[in-house]
């Protein structure tokens, strides 16, 4: 298998009798108990999806077909005792001059749970904000992005329901498909395009042909969707185990070029070379996830933040080397690409960066002290300013970039890895590892000095602030090089210093 590839996988079973926990058991019956409307109660979209696959989901979407959220709350409210009213807390009230569809959020037995009417979407040409109608099952299902996501459970006959007639088939094939013609479906809202892509990777599922007859890139994905939509759907892509695969998808199709907007940029720069610097990210990415899958580090099992952090590092990487002039001076194109193209928090985006111009110092280091980086010292210092957790990271994509020089058509996607020469690289940066691992380094940031800033300035009569961080300075050193250092010791190097 293709490195860019990812395993397929076709569910053994679909457990089509949902067995319900007891908080979903306690929740279905006090709203069949409360519902003087006579309404049909579903559960829509992924909570069935995954009830069926026997996966575990605490997102319940409740749809209701006679009447809109908000009544239903209201109703329910009304209905309800004085004791039954301490286990129900409306989160989220909808606002007068807003649509009578629009959902309603309430805590319910410490959980919450959206309530919105069944609904039909009429899309309107170069916009993907739809005019919205009172619909039936059926409308509500072929509304809905893919089929695995179009099923119901309704509530009020225990029962799975499959509208499109399509869902059920789909998820026994692992197939991901649309419950309309994808052409339309895209048109109407191309976000479903990321959506598709994302939800195949995640579950492993196959691309039907239809979809991938028609997921190459169009002018309405560029000119309906905000930036802020298409990062959203690419966060996601990224935290998922198979990003590798999301990204070869976008770059075969067209969409990394235009999420990253390189081509913007060479305007700025024209020393750019777009296509040798994205298929460099996408080449940094696989062998990224090939480092990723083998875990030669031993790492223990990533967060999802931190998978799509690291990954925003790799794929941003390349352009490390390039400037960009902004706001009166220079700034690396990784991070003006991460700042503007992507609405991530501040914090994130300066994770991000650390790991990037964490590798750039780590090769400086590497070039300017040879094998004394293995002195505890050095290594020391660079850990307390970059951190651990990132040093993996730092160290992977060290690893990447020196496999990705050793090719000789670096704008060719890489099918598969050469294990000799990644051995050979990876074996001179596990000695470092080992190092770090064997010294005891991992913690080191959360080194404190043994004499703290109120003590030296008590001991030795010292009132300007520098100095006294000078002395603090001069001790983590020594504390670094030294484990057994006592806090006399300590008192010694200073006098020795004054």
């Amino acid at each position: 298998m293709k490195i860019y590839e990812y395993p397929l996988f076709i569910p053994k079973q679909l457990f089509l009798n949902i067995t319900l926990s007891e908080f979903e058991k306690i929740l279905f019956s006090f709203l069949l108990s409360h519902n003087p409307k006579n309404s049909t109660l579903r559960v829509a979209g992924g909570w069935v999806r995954d009830k069926i696959l026997g996966k575990e989901n605490d997102d319940i979407d409740i749809t209701i077909d006679n009447i809109s959220g908000q009544e239903y709350i209201k109703n329910l409210e009304s209905e309800i005792s004085s004791q039954e009213k301490e286990i129900m807390k409306i989160i989220k009230n909808s606002n007068e001059n807003s649509s009578h569809l629009q959902t309603a959020t309430v805590n319910l037995f410490g959980k919450d749970i959206d309530f919105v009417n069944l609904r039909k979407e009429i899309y309107k040409k170069n916009s993907r904000v739809p005019e919205i109608t009172k619909g039936t099952p059926k409308e509500d299902s072929f509304r809905r992005d893919i089929t695995i996501n179009c099923l119901f459970y309704n509530i009020n006959k225990n029962c799975i329901e499959d509208f499109t007639e399509k869902g059920l088939n789909d998820l026994k094939e692992g197939l991901i498909n649309t419950p309309k013609d994808p052409k339309i479906s895209f048109e109407e809202d191309p976000l479903r395009i990321l959506r598709v892509i994302r939800f195949a990777t995640r579950f492993n599922f196959k691309l039907s042909k239809n979809i991938l007859d028609n997921l190459l890139i169009t002018e309405e994905f560029k000119n309906i969707l905000s930036i802020q939509r298409i990062e959203k759907e690419f966060s996601k892509m990224l935290e998922n185990e198979c990003y590798y695969a999301s990204v070869y998808i976008l770059y075969k199709y067209k969409y990394l070029e235009y999420i990253l907007d390189i081509d913007e940029y060479k305007k700025i720069n024209d020393l750019i070379n777009s296509e040798l610097l994205l298929s460099s990210a996408v080449n940094i990415i696989l062998i990224k996830s090939y480092l990723d899958k083998i875990n030669i580090i031993n790492e223990p099992k990533i967060e999802k933040e931190k998978l799509k952090i690291a990954n925003y590092s790799f794929l941003l990487a390349p352009y490390k080397s390039i400037e960009i002039p902004e706001k009166n001076k220079n700034s690396i194109l990784s991070k003006v690409i991460c700042t503007k193209n992507f609405s991530l928090p501040k914090t994130e985006i300066n994770e991000i960066i650390a790991i990037i111009e964490g590798e750039n110092e780590f090769i400086n280091l590497m070039k300017n002290k040879g094998e004394e980086i293995l002195s505890r010292i050095n290594l020391g210092l660079y850990l307390m300013k970059y951190k651990y957790k990132n040093f993996i990271n730092i160290i992977k994509l060290v690893i990447c970039e020196e496999y990705l020089n050793t090719l000789n058509e670096k704008e060719k996607i890489i099918e598969e890895i050469d294990e000799n020469i990644m051995n050979n690289i990876f074996s001179k940066y596990m000695k470092i590892i080992d190092y770090i691992i064997k010294e005891e380094l991992e913690k080191i940031e959360n080194i404190k000095p043994l004499l703290d800033g109120k003590k030296i300035k008590e001991l030795f009569n010292i009132k300007n602030g520098k100095d006294i961080k000078k002395y603090i300075d001069i001790l983590i050193r020594e504390q670094i090089n030294n484990p057994k250092l006592t806090k006399e010791d300590c008192i010694n190097i200073i006098k020795n210093q004054i």
